[in-house]
């Protein structure tokens, strides 16, 4: 039996389908500069980069500011909690047996191949999905490569238009958002919050999650805990 969408979910599949994906639905955050807060689209590239390690040295978190509530990120962040409440996960690292969520009537297949110009890419083929990580990234890079990809195949199934492959330069904002859906599932915020409590320690985050350092840097950040 098909499990009904919640209201604020389909919120956002509404938002993500509303435009081409290349900026913020929601009127360039216009109530978020009218109290003098940080919009998240005009730092897009910048977010991407530091949490690709390959781009950015983890030092650079100084130049994120905590961004002013934004509805859409709120969307996100919830669709992660839903699927990590439906898993039953409660502590670190997230397993990603939890991909198969995003499409349990079809099949999910990884494979690990020599990507030059990106971390991983999604195919769907004969009713299966497809998700290619490239093998040349370290463990840690292609799990978050793995949930950002997930991003895609639940937008592509929920919402139109699909996402757009497009470089990193380019700031595609659905880019951002499967950015933030990875981050958001692999550091659940009060997960974070507890360990980060015990160990206060960047590089232990990172080990404890199973993620980057730079992803792990960049969540901290944003739960204004550094």
């Amino acid at each position: 039996m098909t499990q009904r969408i919640p209201k604020w979910e389909s919120e956002l599949w509404h938002y993500i389908s509303s435009n081409d994906g290349t900026q913020c639905p929601l009127s360039g955050y216009r109530h978020a500069k009218q109290k003098g807060g940080w919009c998240p689209a005009a730092c897009m590239e910048q977010v991407c980069r530091l949490v690709d390690s390959r781009y950015s040295n983890v030092e650079d978190y100084d130049s994120i500011e905590r961004p002013t509530s934004c509805r859409i990120f709120e969307l996100v962040e919830m669709l992660a909690q839903k699927y990590i409440k439906r898993r039953k996960v409660y502590h670190p690292p997230v397993p990603t047996e939890l991909v198969s969520l995003a499409d349990e009537q079809h099949p999910i297949e990884v494979r690990l191949v020599p990507l030059t110009a990106y971390h991983g890419a999604i195919w769907h083929l004969k009713g299966s999905w497809i998700i290619q990580l490239n093998e040349n990234d370290a463990p840690a890079t292609r799990r978050f490569t793995l949930f950002h990809e997930i991003f895609h195949i639940l937008a592509h199934r929920k919402a139109t238009p699909v996402f757009r492959k497009g470089e990193l330069k380019a700031g595609h904002f659905n880019e951002l958002l499967a950015e933030q859906f990875a981050i958001s599932i692999l550091m659940p915020a009060e997960m974070v919050r507890r360990k980060w409590a015990e160990s206060n320690s960047l590089s232990k985050m990172a080990e404890i999650f199973d993620v980057p350092k730079s992803v792990a840097c960049v969540r901290l950040k944003l739960l204004h805990l550094i």
